[in-house]
């Protein structure tokens, strides 16, 4: 379904291609400019960082989508945004796509622990049906991204990146130090209302500095008076080194909880992750260097 969505095995090279075009037919345009066909590539210290915005995947490709991963897809599916960073010396591959993010929402070994609303909890105890699915129906995802290496042709294929467990972590205060930004994007790969009982959100957010460039992969899902979740995959990479540092932290905490504690039990107070995301405890973090 090219022109909807990009799949998972040529989404990578399809954007690179895309990419290449555009920067062979005309000079780059200012990070500022306006991109009338979504496709913005900025270009600094041997990198490519390209971004491809576009409308919410319509209801015939979303069903074909669907097929492909095996799940019914969210209400909205951003199927063609991308975000693409690739190093030219290298050939080394950053991407985030919709399609992606949604296949990590299967299961993993067996394990099928499906949320409940809480209405249906109060009105029916323990009594609750459980969804015969294989994925969570309220799309939490631990994607954090595909690294991957393109050939000479362009062709990115999705391994020959070495990646290690690290001790090194993102030095945050390096962060805090004021830069100009060369270039920063922000795209959503896909939502959900679940059911009107809350929100789950998959965002992709990058920034480029004169030192180097940071992304912020961010799931969060609220399951009103139930559950909260934010699962953030955060890399960093200063330029001129061979590696970049991968963190990912998963936070979760019950609304039950909460409200033991003494925040407020009004859900209204919970619509911006960032306003609470400090009370939520971490429950898995994973750090990984990535090798150019």
């Amino acid at each position: 379904m090219s022109g909807f969505y990009y799949d998972r095995e040529t989404g990578a090279t399809e954007l690179l291609g895309e990419a290449t075009a555009k920067l062979l037919a005309a000079p780059v345009a200012p990070a500022s400019a306006a991109q009338p066909d979504g496709l913005d590539v900025f270009q600094t210290h041997d990198w490519t960082f390209v971004a491809k915005k576009s409308h919410i995947t319509p209801l015939h490709a979303l069903d074909s989508l669907g097929s492909a991963i095996n799940m019914t897809p969210p209400e909205m599916v951003f199927g063609h945004n991308q975000l693409l960073v690739t190093h030219t010396p290298s050939g080394f591959t950053l991407s985030f796509r919709a399609m992606d993010a949604l296949a990590h929402c299967h299961f993993k070994d067996g394990v099928a622990d499906q949320l409940k609303v809480a209405v249906a909890k109060d009105k029916t105890g323990d009594e609750v049906k459980e969804l015969e699915i294989s994925y969570d129906w309220t799309y939490t995802t631990d994607y954090k991204g595909n690294v991957g290496r393109a050939d000479g042709q362009g062709a990115v294929a999705l391994d020959g990146v070495r990646v290690e467990a690290t001790t090194d972590r993102i030095d945050f205060e390096k962060l805090k130090v004021r830069e100009p930004l060369l270039w920063t994007n922000e795209l959503n790969l896909y939502e959900d209302e679940l059911h009107d009982h809350g929100i789950s959100v998959m965002s992709i957010r990058v920034r480029v500095m004169p030192s180097g460039f940071y992304v912020l992969a961010r799931y969060w899902m609220r399951l009103d008076h139930v559950l909260v979740r934010l699962n953030e995959t955060r890399i960093h990479h200063l330029f001129g080194e061979d590696h970049m540092i991968r963190e990912y932290t998963a936070k979760e905490a019950s609304f039950e909880s909460l409200f033991a504690q003494g925040h407020p039990n009004h859900m209204a107070h919970y619509t911006n992750v960032d306003t609470y995301q400090h009370l939520l405890p971490v429950k898995d973090a994973v750090y990984d260097k990535l090798i150019l």
